[in-house]
Formats: C-alpha cells, sequence, structure tokens
C-alpha cells in the first residue's frame, strides 16, 4: 500500500476556524519545534486574513511571528495561505503584490496555497509568476462548490488549466465541508486523471460530521497528501484529526510518513491553553443538512459567530444562515470562499438587521454587481437584484472612479511616507498606520512589564539567598544599591 504523507493546519486553519484567529504568537513557539520535527511536507502558519486580527485584536506584529516560527522551524517548509487578492477585500496595487512576495520569501516563507475566488485560471497565473520571482512554490487551490455549474466537467477542465501552469502541487479544496464520501469518489479521480504529474492535495472541514470519511475516501481514491490538525484544533468546523486519520489510514494498510507521538505533547499544550482560556475544544460535529445550503466555510462561521456574539445578537445567527442561502442565489451561486463568502456573509447580515433585503448594500457589492470583481461574477447575478444594486447613486459615483496602478512612491506616500519600512508600509496597508502605532505601543508596554516582572523576581531570589550580601542595579550613569539586614 501507498505512503501516505500529511500538512499540518493547526497553527491557521485550526486557529482560523474554531478560535476566531484568537491563537497569540507566545501559544505556538513552545511547540514549533515539535512540528518541525514531526515529518510533516509543510506547516501552514499564516493566511492573509491574519494580519488585521492580529494588529487590531492581538496587537501582535505579524512579521515577529513569521520571523520567530522560523527560527523554531527549519526542516519543514512553512507555508502561507492567499486568495486572489492580497487584503481579500479590496483591489491590490501591483506594487504591493509584489513587494509582499519579495519580503514573505525573505521571511522565510516557502509555499503559498492559492485560492482564486471562482477558480480562475487568469488570476492563478498572475500570482504563481510572482511567486516563482522570488523562488516560492505555489499549490493551487481547485475549490470545491456545489451548484449546477460545479460539475464534473467543470473541475476536470480546471484541473486540466491548474496543471498547465506546472505548479507545486493541486489541492482539492472543500473550504465549507461540502464533499461527502461519495462525492468524493467521483470527484477525486477526475481532479487526479486531470492534474496529470502533478501531485494533488485534499483539504477539507468537518462541520457536518464527515471530514474524516471524507479524508479516507480520498486515500482510497489515490490522493495521498492530507491537510490535517491537531486536536483541539480539529474537527468541530476545522480540519480532520491528524491522529484518527492516521490510525484508520495504518488500518487500510497504508504507511503514514509522521511521527504523531512527537505530536501528543502539541495537544496537551493546546489542551491546557483552551481550558486556561475558555477557548473551543474541537469536537466531532452532527450532520447539519442545511450546510448545503447556506455552505458558509469553517473559518468564517467561527467568525459570524463570534463578531454576531460580541454585539449582542447571537439569537439572529440562525435567520443569517438562511438568509446567506438565499442571497447565494441571488448572486448566481458563487463559491463560498473569501472574499465572496464574506461578500455574502455581511449582506445576509444587512438584510436581516434592517429587515429589508438588499436596503443597504456595501461598496464591495456594488462593485462587484458592476463587475469590478470579474466578468463571470457580475452577468451571474439575477437581473432584477443587479439592477436593484446598480441603480443607487453610490453605484453612479464608483462607477466613475477608474482605477489606476500606483507607483511605488504613490503607495510609500499612502502607507507612511518616504521613511517607512517595507515591513511597516504592508503593515499599514492591511490596518492603517495609526493600528499599527498602537500595537507597537502594546508590544514594548508588554515587554517593559516583563522586564519589571522578571527584574522584581530575580531580586526576591537573590534577598532569599544567605550568601548575597549586596545587590547593585545599574543603569547609564544611575545606580541602585540595595544591603542584605544584618
Amino acid at each position: 500500500m501507498s505512503e501516505i504523507r500529511f500538512v499540518d493546519t493547526t497553527v491557521r486553519d485550526g486557529s482560523q476556524s474554531l478560535w476566531a484567529i484568537g491563537m497569540r504568537t507566545e501559544m505556538i513557539l513552545p511547540i514549533a519545534q515539535r512540528l518541525d520535527d514531526a515529518g510533516f511536507d509543510a506547516i501552514e502558519i499564516m493566511a492573509t486574513s491574519f494580519e488585521k486580527k492580529m494588529i487590531r485584536d492581538l496587537q501582535e506584529d505579524p512579521w515577529e511571528r513569521l520571523v520567530e516560527v522560523r527560527k523554531r522551524v527549519n526542516k519543514t517548509p512553512l507555508r502561507m495561505i492567499r486568495g486572489r487578492q492580497l487584503a481579500a477585500f479590496q483591489i491590490t496595487p501591483d506594487v504591493i503584490e509584489d513587494l509582499w512576495y519579495e519580503r514573505m520569501a525573505a521571511m522565510g516563507i516557502r509555499q503559498i496555497r492559492l485560492s482564486d475566488s471562482s477558480n480562475t485560471p487568469d488570476g492563478w497565473h498572475k500570482n504563481m509568476a510572482r511567486a516563482r520571482e522570488v523562488g516560492i512554490d505555489v499549490i493551487i487551490n481547485l475549490i470545491f462548490s456545489l451548484s449546477d455549474k460545479h460539475s464534473d466537467e467543470y473541475y476536470a477542465r480546471r484541473a486540466r488549466e491548474a496543471a498547465k501552469l506546472q505548479p507545486h502541487r493541486i489541492c482539492l479544496k472543500d473550504p465549507g465541508a461540502l464533499l461527502t464520501p461519495e462525492r468524493v469518489r467521483t470527484l477525486a479521480p477526475i481532479v487526479l486523471a486531470n492534474a496529470g504529474t502533478i501531485p494533488v492535495e485534499f483539504h477539507t472541514h468537518c462541520n457536518t460530521g464527515l471530514g474524516l470519511l471524507c479524508a479516507l475516501e480520498a486515500v482510497r481514491a489515490g490522493i495521498h497528501i492530507l491537510n490535517t490538525a491537531v486536536p483541539p484544533l480539529a474537527e468541530s468546523s476545522s480540519n480532520p484529526s491528524l491522529f484518527d486519520v492516521v490510525r484508520n489510514a495504518r488500518a487500510m494498510g497504508h504507511h503514514p510518513q509522521i511521527d504523531e507521538e512527537i505530536l501528543r505533547p502539541v495537544e496537551t499544550h493546546f489542551r491546557e491553553i483552551a481550558q486556561r482560556e475558555g477557548l473551543p475544544l474541537g469536537a466531532p460535529a452532527a450532520y447539519d443538512a442545511q450546510h448545503y445550503q447556506h455552505q458558509v466555510p469553517g473559518g468564517m462561521i467561527s467568525n459570524l459567530r463570534f463578531q454576531l456574539g460580541a454585539a449582542g445578537l447571537a439569537d439572529k445567527l440562525p435567520a443569517v444562515l438562511e438568509e446567506i442561502a438565499r442571497v447565494r442565489t441571488d448572486f448566481g451561486f458563487p463559491i463560498m470562499v473569501t472574499p465572496y463568502s464574506q461578500f455574502v456573509g455581511a449582506q445576509a447580515v444587512l438584510n436581516v438587521l434592517t429587515g429589508e433585503r438588499y436596503k443597504q448594500v456595501s461598496d464591495e457589492i456594488i462593485q462587484y454587481a458592476a463587475g469590478g470583481w470579474g466578468k463571470e461574477e457580475s452577468e451571474s447575478i439575477q437581473p432584477d437584484v443587479r439592477d436593484n444594486i446598480l441603480s443607487r447613486a453610490r453605484a453612479k459615483t464608483l462607477a466613475t472612479q477608474i482605477y489606476r496602478q500606483p507607483t511605488l512612491q504613490e503607495v510609500r506616500a499612502r502607507y507612511g511616507g518616504s521613511g517607512v519600512s517595507d515591513d511597516d508600509l504592508l503593515l499599514n496597508f492591511f490596518t492603517g498606520a495609526d493600528q499599527v502605532a498602537e500595537m507597537r505601543q502594546a508590544c514594548q508596554r508588554r515587554l517593559d512589564g516583563q522586564a519589571a516582572q522578571g527584574l522584581r523576581s530575580l531580586i526576591e531570589k537573590l534577598g532569599k539567598s544567605r550568601s548575597v550580601r549586596y545587590i547593585h542595579i545599574r543603569r547609564g550613569d544611575k545606580m541602585v544599591s540595595m544591603q542584605a539586614r544584618a
């Protein structure tokens, strides 16, 4: 039987799907070397949705995370995840894209798993060219969706188009947990046959309780590279548990190429953190037929639940999910992946809270209807809905704004001035200079607090020692002396 290899998603998809990107860098560093030593093909460390959350809510520097993890991970490729646009919800200037790839390579990112919201080959091609220039390997996500147009022939054609680009791998990606074992049985052989010599990975979620079974069915079909997470950051809306997949694959006669025993302390580490901080523990999910109607992906549903709860609107979640299914139908069944899942979800929330469908729409929805996110996307919207969106005054204003590619100098002027570093320019682009400055101040306060606490602890320890009679503390030209009592 075959060897089965694994890509770890614990600190990326596990955090995103279960902890609403709430995992702090200090939670990752103690177990980073264990992940490196376990034998993974790659470790997913971050997605381009993380920067804003880390800066604004965690008040952490995303680039510091990459640098610190790379110090501890020197055998396994670190992988970043991104979509068609770098910031997901706005068109990214070319000079920002070029700079981002350059800096990711410099910080130790060796692989990019690339999604295009509509599986559009042109989107794949542009990003692959940039990645190759800086020596980063690209894994093209072939995103699964349910609708009449997402047929076997559709996936055969898109797999061939992806393979023509000669990526490092193709990933059959099921972000919405929409696959069933029966559908994997028919779809996986089609993708494999049309991928040719390009290796194929499999990525799914466990929202409906079928993630493990789908992963094992993918193995039976001939896909031998699987994306999994270490519990308690597996299952629920996250990815299948590494331990469950390994145990079952071994029982099927396969040879998992992973040292699961070195990962047992990783499970203990994150379970203790979850219990201490009141964070969710992944668990097997019950089957939910409604999930196949709204198709909300795992990473989004945890954020949606968190945001509604924070606004005191947790009771609105069932109505929002029902409305998401209706909005998706109105928009011609876009694939529910960033940013389209967020566009659809945000519009559904507005429809529910205002009590009138499409009474309010965002600029992104107007741009989508006007073709700014692609001709296929615009033409798929129900004509009456598109006319409603484009008839308002704001649509006319946006239609007059012609997008021009800015120069690097113009981008620097907009995001921090001529003296801004490349790294801070990118952070400013993701969130804004004010938020980045606040994050830096918070980081410094934490460092000062840790230093003060460490000094107090050292003085207390020395004070208990019978052999220490004097303590001298010098800083610059100032000195404080303490003498033990007789």
